[in-house]
């Protein structure tokens, strides 16, 4: 089997009709060249003073250049060959990400504020996924499902990238509803290979979290926490629509509301389903630790192709047009038993 390399269609027409144009030239300057030996002299006489030249040697190296040509651009058109079938599979773990957007994200203790750093965390975990389908939960007071699980990370970082704080009406941090949404978003036919990755500051206005975690456990599902923010109290900023600081939140009296990192709740949600907690507050911190202990799971089979493993191969046509150049300029249009001189074509 043989492809060529993805060419604009009008440049492969264009590489495609140069072989018979170049045919074509030399047919042409054959015959122009017949014409200027009939108009020269009589034809006996100029076959008689070219007499030591072999005609049969002329068009062999005509032949050699113009294989030459044609080989180079065989070359150029990318020649890839092959008749090996590849099976390829694809195998991971359901991941489901569980993100806080709630007003408490946008705390700058960590520049540029908490929620855009989970996002950066989020970016990288995604260039580390090998097969994996990952799914998005955004929560606050209530949760969404985002995206479901799937292989398209592409699709998965443009919703990322628009979750925030204006996508859940009901603000505050539920993560019991959180966890029953994400638990929801698994494959319910399948209860192995799954992880739950939550990320949040840690503070949660609902506290009911006993009978979630047991589902968790009893549906096989490892729970991760990563912790972001700082342990000192923080304003939460207020911005209008083009997202201009305006204020921080106050309380009815008018005192500013300061957030902080609670790690209690997150660290009780990772030991009680066997995950492990992280703390998202440095540059250098990141959810690599989590993806690691993902990376030790079972795997499971989520697809199964057959391909053909093309090779690039251009660089045989190459080395035989080398060839064939070094030949033409080897060979002599001269007879080989006769070298006195009688004469020539007339050359242009």
């Amino acid at each position: 089997m043989i492809r060529f390399e993805a060419f604009p269609e009008v440049l492969q027409w264009i590489l495609w009709l140069i072989i018979p144009v170049l045919m074509g030239i030399g047919l042409w300057a054959g015959a122009i060249k017949k014409r200027t030996l009939i108009r020269a002299g009589d034809p006996e006489l100029i076959e008689q003073l070219s007499h030591s030249v072999s005609k049969q040697k002329r068009r062999l190296k005509d032949l050699l250049r113009f294989s030459a040509i044609s080989l180079i651009l065989f070359a150029v058109w990318g020649p890839k060959f092959s008749d090996e079938l590849t099976e390829i599979h694809r195998e991971g773990v359901d991941i489901v990400i569980l993100l806080d957007v709630s007003n408490s994200m946008r705390a700058q203790d960590i520049k540029p504020d908490r929620l855009e750093k989970a996002r950066f965390e989020l970016r990288k975990l995604i260039k580390e996924l090998r097969g994996d389908r990952i799914a998005l939960v955004v929560f606050a007071g209530q949760a969404h499902l985002q995206t479901p699980l799937t292989l398209d990370y592409s699709a998965f970082e443009m919703f990322l990238d628009i979750s925030d704080e204006t996508l859940i009406g009901v603000q505050g941090t539920s993560f019991e509803n959180a966890l029953e949404v994400g638990l929801s978003a698994f494959d319910q036919e399948d209860t192995q290979h799954r992880a739950m990755i939550l990320i949040s500051d840690g503070e949660d206005h609902e506290g009911q979290l006993d009978e979630v975690l047991e589902r968790a456990k009893a549906e096989n599902v490892i729970i991760h926490t990563a912790g972001i923010g700082s342990f000192s109290g923080t304003p939460i900023p207020i911005f209008d629509d083009q997202r201009k600081l305006t204020g921080y939140r106050k309380t009815r009296t008018g005192e500013v509301v300061t957030t902080r990192l609670y790690t209690e709740t997150l660290q009780t949600i990772s030991v009680e389903t066997g995950g492990r907690f992280v703390h998202l507050n440095t540059a250098s911190a990141s959810l690599d630790e989590i993806y690691n202990d993902i990376l030790g799971m079972e795997q499971k089979e989520f697809s199964r192709h057959e391909f053909t493993n093309f090779k690039e191969q251009y660089h045989w046509f190459v080395f035989l047009a080398l060839l064939f150049l070094v030949l033409e300029l080897l060979i002599t249009d001269l007879h080989g038993t006769d070298r006195n001189w009688q004469g020539d074509y007339i050359r242009d």
